[in-house]
């Protein structure tokens, strides 16, 4: 493939003379890993009872470079009312150290009693990994903390990389004993944790088998006999509040700006200094305790607003309670209910797979913009194709070879672009396209400038190297948008399209967030979720702080169940190197043999996540077509964004040498021509 490597010209009779512009560009295309066939997962109806139990606690570390553990305190909660505090330090402290702790205790224990509590105590870590193991695992009570494998980390003994499935992560001994010599060892029969992390804000975190295991601890959590289960591993009850904030808001927080947004009282930012022992420091981390078990009664309470079946500590992420709600109405995974899908078309269409389309137009240059946004450009795009229809049909069939109706359908936008600005239209855009390049403005990933070693995705004049063999599959908008943009019909190779025959049966209504009722049968999810959210501010039935939450959790769930899911690939950290079949450009699969192979998601589906994204680029295409209409030209755009050159009250905007070369066209606040 060959590419206009600068900016493009969106002038159809300049666009055969690009020749010294253009250079050869290395290209990478997206393949479709073919899953394994593996037996249906079988998904609880409804959401298991937690733990009536909590443990809920926080630790302080040294400020050096290790980062040991200080001292730390929990909270024993059952049935909502906190029975036990305590405080632990650690192994290694020093004597005057350890005299605080204990001087603490002694001036406090007085009032905990006084509260109900029993008496505030001093445990050594080893006591308080006794107790742990007693509660967290032998009791299996929720264990509760924010950012909680960072803490588990501090009281660990040991650590190791982790295998089987936490492969990827590591592995924490948090038990141990001293041997006959006085030497410190891993207990080899008490379990391990092992920690896997997704991002920043999600990890997977759990208990390993362990030898010399009780019966007791064979019987799985939904027993019906209480009888034991041979290779049963109980993975704990572990409840990171970062994640589940995250879940619900789909924002990164701090302990402080969780409880802000849920209503709880913050912990008081005292001025203390880290890393040394004193009375304050002490109050400080029983005060963060304090405000972790009221922010989790806060978050839990939000949770169960949600009808879905998925237990809290399940819920990584939006997408996480996105997914649990198509469940909850009844929607399968379209390849898990159709597992015959043609896999050749799956690969075409994730080779079609292009993500936002982002760009600075003009550089190093400062000119007024007016920023501009589309209001929830993915639902907003889902929508408009009807693609509701696909996610609960019955089945979805593939309409093979249809070139000249696609053909037909671009030489109608060749004469009328706005036709496309017409709603109707866009219920004819769920089709794929495979053309031979030849200066059409088409998005591709490839190596741009001299020297690049990384992978981008632009929007330029792509041009085949060899054709007819540099052929690429689009999705029908992509090739929509270059004939607006560039007035040209691509030549066509082959095409097919989606057709959305039957409906599910078993489709059940749900009430998103308990107050919002969508019935998939009849109605469009994506739509029911815009128009939700607008109708907000005239509902005069919800207080304030009640809209505010009610509008985040549709944004929320609207984005979560409007894209991602669609595009879902998880990465399979593995220790060997495994072959996997792809389907990409071509109808013939092929092998290839990788370190840590992609696995698509639950609801992964390329055809919908391709027609997604590059729907929400034909989207900028046509306000790009109507700012050029009007004389004028943007800076950047962003997904979902653009910002135009301009100034709010209209006018000409000077360029560097003080002069205009051109008039705008239109009232006030429309583009201007720049020198």
């Amino acid at each position: 493939m060959v590419a206009h490597d600068g900016d493009p010209v969106r002038d159809s009779s300049t666009v055969d003379n690009l020749s010294p512009l253009i250079s050869a560009v290395p290209v990478a295309i997206r393949v479709y890993p073919v899953p394994p066939s593996s037996p249906r997962r079988r998904r609880p109806s409804k959401r298991p009872p937690g733990p009536g139990a909590w443990v809920v606690w926080d630790t302080e570390t040294r400020v050096d470079v290790t980062q040991r553990l200080l001292f730390g305190s929990y909270r024993f909660i059952e049935n909502g009312e906190c029975l036990t505090e305590r405080l632990f330090g650690a192994e290694d402290l020093n004597d005057a150290e350890r005299d605080v702790l204990t001087r603490y205790v002694a001036t406090h224990a007085a009032d905990v009693a006084e509260s109900g509590l029993e008496q505030l105590s001093l445990f050594s870590r080893s006591e308080f990994l006794q107790a742990f193991y007693r509660l967290v695992y032998k009791g299996r009570v929720l264990l509760i903390g924010f950012n909680q494998p960072f803490d588990l980390s501090r009281v660990a003994h040991d650590q190791a990389h982790a295998r089987g499935k936490f492969t990827g992560g590591f592995s924490l001994g948090l038990w141990s004993y001293r041997d006959l010599d006085g030497d410190e060892r891993r207990h080899q029969q008490r379990p391990r944790i092992g920690v896997k992390h997704i991002d920043s804000k999600r990890a997977l975190v759990g208990f390993t088998a362990r030898t010399g295991i009780d019966e007791e601890d064979l019987i799985p959590e939904d027993s019906e006999t209480g009888e034991p289960k041979k290779g049963y591993k109980f993975r704990g009850h572990f409840l990171d509040l970062r994640t589940l904030a995250f879940a619900l808001t789909d924002r990164g927080h701090t302990l402080e700006s969780a409880c802000r947004a849920f209503g709880v009282e913050p912990p008081e930012k005292a001025t203390i200094t880290h890393g040394t022992i004193t009375l304050d420091y002490i109050d400080y981390n029983r005060r963060d305790v304090l405000a972790t078990s009221e922010l989790a009664v806060k978050l839990l309470e939000e949770y169960d607003r949600h009808p879905i079946a998925l237990a809290p500590t399940q819920a990584f992420s939006p997408a996480s309670i996105g997914k649990s709600y198509l469940r909850a109405m009844g929607i399968q995974p379209v390849l898990e209910r159709q597992p015959d899908f043609p896999p050749a078309f799956l690969g075409y269409a994730q080779t079609a797979f292009f993500g936002g389309r982002t760009s600075a137009h003009i550089r190093k240059v400062p000119v007024p913009v007016v920023y501009t946004d589309f209001l929830s450009m993915y639902p907003t795009v889902n929508a408009l194709m009807g693609l509701w229809r696909f996610v609960t049909a019955r089945e979805i069939r593939v309409i093979e070879h249809c070139g000249t109706e696609v053909t037909n359908l671009l030489r109608q936008c060749q004469n009328n672009p706005d036709e496309w600005f017409n709603p109707q239209a866009w219920s004819r855009l769920a089709a794929f396209v495979c053309v031979i390049p030849n200066g059409d403005v088409l998005p591709i990933r490839g190596k741009f400038g001299s020297g690049a070693n990384d992978w981008q995705v632009a929007i330029s004049h792509l041009h085949a190297g060899d054709p007819p063999n540099d052929r690429l599959w689009y999705a029908l908008p992509d090739v929509i948008a270059s004939v607006i943009l560039t007035g040209r019909v691509p030549q066509v190779v082959d095409a097919f399209r989606l057709e959305a025959r039957g409906v599910l049966d078993g489709l059940r209504p749900v009430k998103l967030r308990g107050a919002i009722e969508v019935d998939p049968r009849r109605q469009d999810f994506f739509k029911v979720v815009i128009e939700e959210r607008q109708r907000l501010a005239t509902r005069s039935d919800l207080s304030e702080v009640e809209r505010k939450r009610l509008d985040k959790a549709l944004k929320v769930l609207a984005n979560a169940t409007s894209y991602g899911i669609y595009a879902e690939m998880q990465r399979r950290e593995s220790t060997r190197i495994e072959t996997v079949r792809c389907q990409g450009i071509d109808a013939e699969p092929y092998a290839c043999r990788v370190p840590h192979p992609d696995r698509p998601g639950e609801y992964c589906l390329p055809p919908i996540a391709s027609l997604i994204t590059g729907a929400a680029r034909l989207m900028l295409a046509l306000l790009e077509h109507t700012v050029s209409m009007e004389g004028g030209t943007y800076a950047m755009e962003d997904t979902d964004s653009m910002a135009i050159v301009s100034t709010e009250g209209g006018g000409l905007v000077p360029g560097r040498k003080g002069t205009h070369n051109r008039r705008p066209r239109g009232g006030a606040g429309t583009l201007v021509g720049t020198s």
